[in-house]
């Protein structure tokens, strides 16, 4: 079938007249997520139309890379397109009303969604706190995109946004803990907070900024552990953060680098089978901090899990299932 896959439309910060890519040129979940998902179906044999990423790389005969980004545009590209399903991961941006194809979304966000029919969500814990009962989907990992490495270095690894409900502050705590060094790689748009990691832990944490290409590969693979210690603070959307997928696990996972969390929302399904999951906060005893490290499983058994759990082409498989009961005629909310 042919698929209109809907990227979340964004715009490089700092950077008015480039769009995120799919896959992203730095930070960028939803956009790996994407990308993932697009590989799926790819190697299923299916065909897909994206839109939301102009200057993506194609590179496929079946991937064909639409210019339109605006919600608008994509919106009047899609209404006259001949396409089989549309699969939205816009989050509301451009939605289904006004469409007449078949329709379904995959929600990213915290709350409830702004549609809820045909919605697909990443986590039981992210349904439940929706009050939905669309399908769950976890999040996919192509084992092509990564490296993997059984000769892990000393540092610790903090990826992604550097903000309280992300729980920067926690992995620094939970690093000096563990005798470790942690690098500290991802936007960081709260300065001050930035600035009280820094103070509090500046002589443990090394802070990387943003990393994409081959250098975030290699942080992921090499690292002894990467830290997802999310807080149940206020999110960027509102309400209590609750993880709703937590793309950067399986990331980690099929590096074979085993993942150290809380257990916020998703964290709590997702990480026991790679790693292990620890208490909310920054008050880390230090040899119980020592011992998770110790105690994580190692790299070959991490990487299993993951290409067990979450294939690239399984993940793609699942939406396969669901792209044709929803052009059977099913909905749901």
């Amino acid at each position: 079938m042919r698929v209109a896959m809907v990227n979340v439309p964004l715009r490089v910060p700092g950077d008015p007249d480039t769009w995120i890519t799919v896959p992203p040129q730095g930070y960028g979940g939803i956009q790996w997520v994407v990308t993932q998902i697009i590989d799926g179906l790819l190697d299923l044999g299916h065909s897909v139309a994206l839109l939301g990423a102009p200057g993506s790389p194609g590179g496929h005969p079946r991937l064909e890379v639409i210019a339109a980004a605006e919600p608008a545009e994509m919106r009047e590209w899609l209404e006259s397109a001949t396409v089989d399903v549309v699969h939205d991961h816009s989050n509301g941006q451009v939605g289904r009303n006004g469409l007449t194809v078949p329709y379904l979304s995959t929600f990213h966000l915290t709350g409830v969604p702004s549609d809820p029919v045909n919605c697909v969500y990443l986590s039981r814990a992210q349904r439940a706190a929706a009050g939905a009962s669309g399908p769950v989907i976890r999040l996919p990992v192509n084992p092509r995109r990564y490296m993997f490495t059984g000769q892990k270095r000393d540092y610790l690894l903090f990826l992604g946004r550097v903000s309280p409900h992300k729980g920067a502050y926690e992995a620094a705590a939970f690093a000096r803990a563990a005798g470790r060094l942690l690098l500290l790689a991802g936007p960081t748009w709260e300065s001050g907070y930035a600035d009280g990691i820094k103070r509090a832990y500046g002589d443990s944490v090394e802070f990387l900024g943003e990393v994409g290409g081959a250098r975030r590969l290699a942080l992921i693979a090499e690292a002894a552990a990467v830290l997802v210690l999310s807080q149940p603070v206020p999110g960027p959307w509102g309400g209590t953060w609750s993880e709703p997928g937590a793309t950067v696990v399986s990331e980690a996972a099929v590096s074979g680098t085993p993942v150290v969390a809380t257990a916020s929302g998703c964290l709590a399904e997702i990480v026991p089978p790679v790693g292990a999951v620890v208490g909310y906060g920054s008050d880390f005893d230090g040899h119980r901090a020592a011992s998770v490290i110790a105690g994580l499983p190692p790299p070959d058994q991490v990487r299993r899990e993951a290409i067990a759990r979450w294939h690239h082409r399984d993940i793609a498989r699942a939406y396969q299932s669901i792209y044709r009961q929803v052009l059977r005629g099913r909905s749901w909310r």
